[in-house]
């Protein structure tokens, strides 16, 4: 495959590498420019609080590396006995990294498959999230019937790009934040691959483009910086 146009890779510092690798093993030349990023709580006492009070009759919802690492810095040396559901691959391995007893993953790495799929415990489910994380995994728990709270672990930030982005780039927004990062400082790119929903609405709303929207999984999120990298090279005749 051709190396242009260049992917560009908007996640925070730290969360590209695996992405990144598989994209550059097919031939397709990728840049590395957060344009998120994660900072720790101002006052962290309700999160530690929170997953504190937790038992093995509830379930603690992790949904990002990020989470997972906030939860391990709350609980410092306390007991790690409550179950920990966790979005996918990734955050479960932080989360084992993290001590947590990881005991679900969905069947597909996204949080409305998490919320639909996980069995309900005879406790109450507690989503340990970003503070601008979307409401449907909490609305869809609760539409089960499950007795849900939500507690703030981190923060994620919009940052502008730190370097030029390429005329011609793709451009991944894993986030509806990465996207309102890169418009800080970019014009809307010659074409972007979203993941998921949300993420895809934000990239319409503020670049004014039409992006191509990608599950959650590293498999899915290759498959279609794939096609919309050949599309961009059927365009531009290369």
């Amino acid at each position: 495959m051709r190396s242009e146009p260049v992917v560009i890779l908007t996640r925070p510092h730290g969360e590209n590498a695996r992405l990144a690798e598989r994209l550059t093993a097919l031939g397709i030349a990728v840049r590395e420019i957060p344009c998120v990023e994660v900072r720790p709580l101002a006052d962290p006492a309700p999160l530690r609080e929170a997953v504190r009070t937790l038992t093995r009759d509830d379930v603690l919802v992790i949904t990002s590396r990020s989470g997972a690492r906030a939860v391990r810095e709350a609980l410092g040396d306390a007991p790690r006995e409550t179950p920990v559901a966790a979005v996918g691959a990734a955050t479960a391995d932080a989360c084992r990294a993290a001590g947590l007893r990881v005991t679900f993953t969905p069947s597909t790495p996204s949080g409305a498959a998490l919320a639909a799929e996980l069995p309900l415990p005879r406790g109450r489910i507690l989503l340990a999230r970003s503070d601008r994380a979307a409401d449907e995994p909490a609305k869809i728990l609760a539409r089960r019937g499950a007795l849900v709270g939500e507690v703030v672990a981190y923060r994620t930030v919009p940052i502008a790009p730190r370097e030029p982005v390429a005329a011609g780039a793709v451009v991944v927004f894993a986030s509806p934040s990465a996207v309102d990062g890169f418009a800080l400082a970019s014009s809307a790119p010659a074409a972007a691959v979203a993941v998921g929903t949300s993420a895809a609405a934000r990239v319409r709303a503020v670049l004014g483009i039409e992006p191509r929207v990608s599950g959650p999984g590293d498999d899915e999120i290759v498959g279609a910086v794939r096609e919309t990298v050949r599309e961009s090279d059927a365009i531009a005749g290369r």
